[in-house]
């Protein structure tokens, strides 16, 4: 199941790229189906994010404790300034401290 999702959301989002440049921009969807793409970027960020932090090598999860901790600091500014450029510098500041 978790494989079509994925097909699916990859297709979707290819076809919602390739449409910029094939002149099918004037073709309206339903809001349900916009609704639900408007979440393809969103997931997509938060899979690559998490599997930067997280590892699993077959028998046990591996992780890298500092990144987890600049991921927290990064995760706090987001939710407090709800600036994607403050959250983007307090999580590379964090990275570089430590």
């Amino acid at each position: 199941m978790i494989w079509l999702v994925m097909v699916l959301t990859g297709l979707i989002n290819f076809i919602f790229r390739i449409s910029m440049f094939s002149g099918f921009r004037n073709i309206h969807v339903p809001p349900s189906f916009h609704r639900y793409v408007s979440y393809v970027p969103i997931s997509v960020l938060s899979a690559i994010i998490a599997s930067s932090l997280v590892t699993h090598n077959g028998h046990e999860i591996s992780y890298d404790v500092e990144k987890l901790i600049a991921a927290l600091v990064a995760v706090a500014c987001a939710y407090l300034t709800k600036s994607f450029l403050a959250t983007l510098i307090v999580g590379l500041v964090t990275v570089w401290l430590i």
